[in-house]
């Protein structure tokens, strides 16, 4: 008995592991108003898949060098031409979103077509800077 819950319980921890490791591979794009969508990592063929859904300007807030990035902005960037929709490099190393940051994706924001996809490991830090700028007031929506 004893044996057969320590086997239940190994293959349960394994299928929630392997749940977690697939939902951080396979990132839900989550719409934070009309005009902004946020994303986490993507491939190159999810983000293919995004642009067809009629995102007309891209803000990439990860860093090239971050650890663990697996598609540069360069290669980002070659995607989006085909769609005919630009591409903004705004690195930001994750947790230190300054001032100056918030500024600049503002202007970016403000003047950009919309629909915008932001793009980040996880979507945390884009959301941080688009919540930021809009507390401030700084986006003209």
């Amino acid at each position: 008995m004893i044996k057969q819950l320590l086997t239940t319980c190994i293959l349960c921890s394994a299928l929630m592991n392997s749940t977690f490791l697939f939902a951080q591979k396979t990132p839900t794009p989550q719409a934070l108003s009309e005009n902004l969508t946020v994303s986490g990592q993507l491939d190159n063929k999810t983000f293919q898949l995004l642009l067809k859904q009629g995102f007309k300007s891209v803000i990439v807030n990860r860093p090239d060098q971050e650890m663990g990035n697996n598609i540069s902005v360069s290669q980002l960037r070659n995607i989006a031409e085909q769609s005919h929709v630009s591409v903004i490099y705004q690195p930001i190393e994750n947790g230190k979103i300054t001032q100056t940051d918030i500024i600049e994706f503002s202007k970016y924001y403000n003047e950009l077509p919309k629909p915008i996809l932001m793009i980040c490991k996880s979507g945390q830090r884009s959301s941080e800077l688009f919540n930021e700028a809009r507390k401030q007031g700084l986006l003209h929506e």
